[in-house]
């Protein structure tokens, strides 16, 4: 007993020279991880989200030597899979990816079962425009005659999202407000099944990933009509939205975080294994091929990322008139 509590006065000493808690300094010791890693992906299978969590998930497993776990839990715009991340130990095994869905929650909903404030973010990991893919059958050749027909019959084009402030309803939200038109929300479980709704001819557009809605323009049922960013995109030179509706822009992003609590030390191990494979070349062209840009920032930046983030996104919000439930 004696050398226990020895062995604890020494930590809690370091602990004060240090400026760290004691659960920082025992974590800096412990191995990490020490089973395998949860990922959870708060969004059906399929989506983007899933396209970039296998870039970096495989790498972790590769360098921690413990397999990385991808559980999708989809539901409430996020809310579900993140409220497990809420529950989960602080521990750094089990982590979420989320997307901007995250900063818009806290403006949508009147109670959360967390408060999006106490977690860890990781890592920024990569910043990207949704495509604006068209069934193939739809006769519009440019962006701006797409935007003279909806004027001219507002209502009648339809656009499939993930549901009620999802990243793509509020692109598609901020497209309605920015252009004066009225294209209608038919709100799905996922992306992955607005994708399959507007290629069925069910549905006559979407907003996401390039990489996710490729695979439909390859199979000659979708076109990649423009963009939300604000140059021409790939090699396909995809134009941007904003030839024809001056100034929009909307970029969705995606993030790691942990539970609150999560240590220093964890976080820190974690982002500087992510900073190392986003580095990689192949993994930098393997998401150049989807138009999407890598970040991997510090777990600062991500904090200082998302609070801004929440504030770009209660405006949207606001300015689209949804409340919050």
């Amino acid at each position: 007993m004696g050398q226990v509590i020895r062995t604890l006065a020494l930590v809690a000493t370091m602990a004060a020279f240090s400026g760290l808690t004691i659960r920082d300094v025992v974590a800096q010791s412990a191995p990490y991880p020490t089973k395998p890693i949860k990922l959870i992906i708060p969004y059906a299978p399929g989506g983007g989200t899933d396209a970039v969590a296998a870039v970096f998930s495989d790498r972790l497993s590769q360098k921690f030597g413990q397999p990385v776990v991808k559980e999708n839990r989809a539901g409430s715009n996020s809310v579900i899979g993140t409220a497990l991340l809420a529950e989960a130990p602080p521990d750094g095994q089990t982590l979420l990816v989320v997307t901007a869905a995250i900063a818009n929650n806290p403006f949508l909903y009147s109670k959360l079962p967390y408060k999006t404030e106490t977690f860890v973010p990781v890592s920024i990991l990569t910043a990207y425009p949704f495509v604006l893919g068209v069934r193939a059958d739809l006769p519009f050749k440019s962006m701006q005659e797409l935007v003279a027909y909806a004027k001219a019959n507002p209502g009648k084009l339809t656009a499939g999202t993930s549901g009620r402030g999802a990243s793509a309803q509020l692109a598609l939200g901020l497209l309605n407000k920015s252009a004066g038109i009225q294209i209608r929300d038919i709100p799905f479980k996922g992306a992955g099944e607005s994708l399959n709704n507007v290629a069925g001819g069910f549905v006559d557009m979407v907003f996401s990933g390039y990489e996710t809605v490729r695979p439909f323009v390859e199979s000659g049922k979708m076109k990649a009509f423009a963009h939300t960013g604000t140059e021409p995109l790939g090699t396909e030179n995809i134009p941007p939205i904003a030839d024809a509706v001056p100034g929009f822009e909307y970029l969705n992003w995606l993030a790691l975080i942990a539970p609150a609590g999560t240590p220093p030390a964890i976080t820190e191990k974690l982002n500087a294994e992510l900073k190392t494979i986003f580095a990689q070349q192949d993994v930098k062209d393997r998401l150049a091929a989807q138009n999407i840009t890598p970040i991997a920032s510090t777990s600062a930046e991500a904090k200082t990322y998302l609070a801004k983030e929440m504030e770009k996104s209660k405006s949207i919000i606001e300015s689209i008139g949804l409340k919050p439930e």
